[in-house]
This record gives structure tokens, sequence and C-alpha cells, in this order.
């Protein structure tokens, strides 16, 4: 018998890959065809906002490092945030676990700078699926 899967959000998730390891380093594996199930409107907006080229960076060097005009400041990774917050925490929830919020507060000072390394952390995982490039 195949569990049911529930999303964060308490719905039940449909179209998931499940992936059963026993290796720890590859717990974390998603596809694209997942990555796309999981967040497809910020991935829609990710391609529209980012060329090939300019994910293929980001995916190399980080959003940090190369980010565009509009994820830049943190007015603007709040923005992306609010946007696209289900999807994000659903993406996290799948990639991390349960627990997936420690990681980002406990990183952070305030809020803001939460939710900013929280979208970094998620355009840098997406272009790096997206790409291939890890």
């Amino acid at each position: 018998m195949i569990p049911e899967l529930y999303c964060s959000s308490g719905s039940l998730c449909e179209g998931l890959t499940l992936i059963v390891v026993s290796c720890p380093y590859m717990a974390n594996v998603m596809n694209k065809s997942t990555v796309r199930s999981i967040a497809p409107k910020a991935i829609e907006h990710l391609t529209t906002l980012l060329t090939e080229s300019q994910r293929q960076s980001v995916a190399s060097y980080g959003v940090q490092r190369v980010a565009p005009d509009t994820l830049k400041y943190y007015t603007d990774t709040w923005e992306f945030f609010t946007k696209f917050e289900d999807e994000i925490e659903d993406y996290f929830h799948d990639k991390y676990g349960q627990n997936w919020l420690v990681k980002f507060a406990g990183s952070s000072t305030g809020v803001y700078g939460m939710v900013n390394y929280m979208v970094w952390t998620f355009v840098n995982q997406i272009c790096k699926e997206l790409t291939g490039i890890h």
C-alpha cells in the first residue's frame, strides 16, 4: 500500500515524486518535474525574469553575486516571497523536512534577513535544478 502524501498546507499532494533512498547524500534529490510540480508559478516567474545565461550564472555563483535588479534588495525579496510564499515553503518542506524553518531562522537576525536568505536560497536551488549545474 502506498501512503498518501500531504503538503505543508495540509492538502493532498498530487504529482509529487517520492524518492526513497538509503544514501544520506541523496536524500534531498528532486528532479525537474518534481520541482515544477511543487513550485510552478515561482519557476515560471523565474524563467521569465532570468535568461538561461543568467540562470546558469546564478547556479554557478549564487544570486548574492549575480542578482538581477529585481532580487537585490530586501524589498525585492520580500515581494517575491509574499507572491510565492506557499510554493517556497512547500519546496523547503519537501527538500529539508518538517524542521526546514530552523535552517533559516538560525542564520538570521530578523524577519527581513530570514526572508531574504530563504528567497536567495530558493532562487539558487531552482536555478541549479533547472540548469543541471550543482
